[in-house]
């Protein structure tokens, strides 16, 4: 059975600290399921892709069954509170990989000493009664929150007694939920569509999980690890800005995406001294060519094109200066173009699947808003060469099977849409004209690419032959005829 904590807008105001206990009750009720013995370096692995998989990567999360909101609630609170619900679950998962005290699914706690030395369960486990293991589950969580929030010494106290005074939870709570609550801009605005606010939130998640594997790790919370996590996430975020600023001056309409970048500042109430150095990176930004070097690890090169995509795609406006821009951004990172479909792709299908639960990322289910030369291109591409790219089509086999199905109204999955767009620009080689799949966001002309295709573009040997009918008897003679 699984028990809700209800959030109730009217019961329970977004943002407050009651809110966020809730929301982290909710969680906290059920540990993770188990998973095998992981060593240290392989929990981050195992965390990232729980990251990308429940949407946080792109700053908002997917519909939480634990939490239960007003049918009246906005879509902003909505987002909030399972964003803010994802994000306890993957702090709750480091603790189930640690085999932390209170974490583990039958109420056993190991030696804190043994499970960071990630050595064999000690011989002597303490059972644990499960209210005080969800007791003692929340507080701990509330204190890896608090930790990012630049509450460490509060949170690394709360983490080392999560059974003592249960009003340190509420003061604490009550110090953090307005920050994640102007971190995610819940209560909506005039700038929330834009994509700056999805971007800091996903490095909220980051630096959430990397505190919590490390307090799980190691069973405490150190304010020094806290401290460098905060660096890190400061320093991502001037380049976060820097790079949306920089997409902003080749778009159309860059004067309001940038007065929308710094409302998104204003709003985030930042200390001075990284509100200067935001506002700096937003007046100023650097060149991709001088910004390359610092986008040093694998991990913040993906985030770096992740967003700019994000920033690119989020109104299916893909206009020429975005195009250059994502590519340069791409060859500086010595990102090939094979991965960067595969963003384009993934950070498209993300869209479409999950539009209905963001808040701040509204878009359409067709590409209308293209730009009519684009499309108007496209259509006397495909005119002009119908036939030759009808006969390649179907001599590729799959690719005719992937666009035979979209064509009918099937769901393409994420590798099936990297496929189709991996093919098409093979057949550019051949046919010039699909040279215009190759560019970022050409796959958001592939509906009106099947559009413009005959129904059937199956080879012969996939089409069942046309029945018969069946013939008619021969007329039989009249006698005498």
């Amino acid at each position: 059975m699984t028990l809700l904590y209800q959030t109730r807008q009217t019961e329970l105001a977004i943002g407050s600290a009651d809110w966020l206990l809730a929301v982290i009750g909710a969680v906290a009720v059920q540990p993770p399921q188990a998973v095998r013995r992981l060593l240290p370096r392989e929990r981050r692995a195992f965390l990232e892709a729980r990251v990308h998989a429940s949407g946080l990567d792109y700053g908002t999360g997917s519909v939480d069954p634990a939490v239960e909101l007003d049918p009246m609630a906005t879509p902003g609170a909505r987002a909030f509170a399972h964003f803010v619900a994802g994000l306890v679950r993957l702090c709750a998962c480091a603790g189930a990989l640690a085999e932390s005290a209170y974490f583990l699914r039958n109420g056993r706690a190991r030696d804190s000493t043994s499970a960071a030395l990630d050595s064999e369960p000690v011989d002597a486990l303490t059972s644990v009664a499960p209210d005080i293991a969800v007791q003692a589950r929340r507080a701990q969580l509330l204190a890896v929150l608090a930790a990012v929030g630049g509450e460490a010494r509060a949170a690394a106290q709360l983490f080392a007694d999560p059974l003592g005074d249960p009003s340190r939870q509420t003061r604490l709570a009550g110090r953090i939920a307005p920050r994640l609550a102007r971190r995610y801009l819940s209560e909506s605005g005039p700038f929330a569509g834009l994509p700056l606010h999805n971007g800091l939130c996903a490095i909220e998640v980051r630096t959430c999980v990397t505190l919590a594997l490390a307090s799980f790790g190691h069973g405490r919370i150190s304010p020094a690890a806290a401290a460098v996590a905060e660096r890190t996430a400061r320093s991502w975020r001037a380049l976060l800005v820097e790079l949306l600023a920089g997409l902003a001056r080749v778009q159309t309409n860059g004067k309001v995406s940038l007065k929308g970048l710094d409302q998104v500042l204003r709003s985030q109430r930042l200390p001075p001294r990284e509100a200067r150095l935001l506002r700096r990176s937003l007046l100023h930004p650097r060149e991709l060519e001088a910004l390359a070097p610092a986008l040093h690890s694998e991990a913040l090169r993906k985030f770096a094109l992740t967003q700019v995509l994000l920033g690119a795609l989020v109104d299916r406006r893909f206009e020429a200066g975005e195009v250059a821009f994502v590519e340069r951004l791409a060859a500086a990172t010595s990102v090939s173009a094979g991965d960067l479909a595969l963003l384009e792709v993934a950070v498209d299908d993300f869209y479409r699947r999950n539009k209905d639960a963001l808040a701040a990322l509204q878009l359409a289910a067709m590409p209308e808003g293209l730009p009519h030369a684009l499309t108007t291109r496209l259509e006397a591409a495909v005119r002009d060469n119908l036939d030759r790219i009808l006969q390649e089509i179907r001599e590729t086999g799959e690719l005719a099977e992937l666009l035979a199905k979209a064509g009918v109204g099937g769901s393409l999955s994420v590798t099936d849409k990297a496929k189709v767009r991996e093919q098409l620009i093979d057949l550019a080689k051949t046919i010039p004209a699909l040279a215009i799949f190759a560019a970022p966001g050409g796959m958001l002309l592939l509906p009106i690419l099947l559009k413009l295709l005959p129904f059937n573009l199956l080879p012969s040997s996939f089409v069942d032959p046309p029945l018969q009918p069946p013939a008619l008897p021969e007329p039989r003679r009249r006698a005498g005829s």
